[in-house]
């Protein structure tokens, strides 16, 4: 990951999505897909957080996060539909920038990723209206452990017969689509000799899920 192919890649995804596979494999980082996410509201004032980058699709050129739809974030993005991420790997010298417009995930792809997440986490969701103000945290947690007795806990090797009934994902949670019509890969270099491409393209509004993306353009930058 030292240095970028030479010639430069016509696309950027499939070499992002080669060093996303590497720095899993590294087992150097307990979440290598933490993306930090930056919205703004209707009157421009940003917000960044963390997320997890759940899904990079290569093909049509855009990543997944999931979330609260009634979170800030989330009401954000109901204002002003564009995000930026940033993905930043210390112990490789590795960053990489995405930008584009973003959009909710089809209901059923949204549906297949919460199957999969812990029945705790799935329970968390239905409990926690998130960025809600919240008075007592002690009384949050109460709640938690009342529905987790409610609905059963997750089944495990020494306990098979918990588990209760089937958790279905509400409808004010689920995934989101940031289409990429900016890339930018940045590798650390000595004495700050930082190697930096940006790609770009321009991007089509196809359906309510779907962008059609042109050609990439790429461009070195100055360190």
């Amino acid at each position: 990951m030292r240095t970028l192919p030479r010639p430069l890649p016509k696309d950027p995804l499939p070499l992002l999505e080669q060093w996303l596979a590497a720095v899993a494999a590294s087992g150097q980082l307990r979440n290598p897909n933490t993306m930090a996410l930056a919205t703004a509201d209707a009157q421009g004032r940003p917000a960044v957080r963390m997320v997890l980058l759940k899904h990079l699709s290569v093909a049509a050129g855009f990543a997944v996060f999931y979330t609260h739809y009634g979170s800030r974030k989330g009401r954000e993005l109901d204002a002003n539909a564009r995000a930026a991420g940033a993905l930043y790997w210390e112990e490789l010298g590795v960053q990489v920038r995405l930008e584009g417009p973003v959009v909710r995930s089809p209901e059923a792809e949204s549906d297949a990723y919460f199957a999969t997440r812990p029945r705790g986490s799935r329970i968390n969701a239905l409990v926690s209206q998130q960025s809600s103000p919240l008075e007592d945290f002690d009384a949050f947690l109460r709640t938690m452990r009342e529905t987790v007795e409610e609905l059963g806990a997750e089944p495990t090797e020494a306990s098979p017969e918990a588990g209760g009934p089937a958790i279905g994902r509400p409808a004010y949670w689920g995934g989101y689509r940031l289409w990429l019509e900016g890339v930018e890969l940045w590798l650390e270099g000595i004495d700050r000799c930082h190697e930096r491409v940006r790609y770009e393209r321009t991007l089509t509004r196809d359906d309510a899920w779907t962008f059609c993306g042109g050609a990439w353009r790429s461009q070195r930058l100055q360190p």
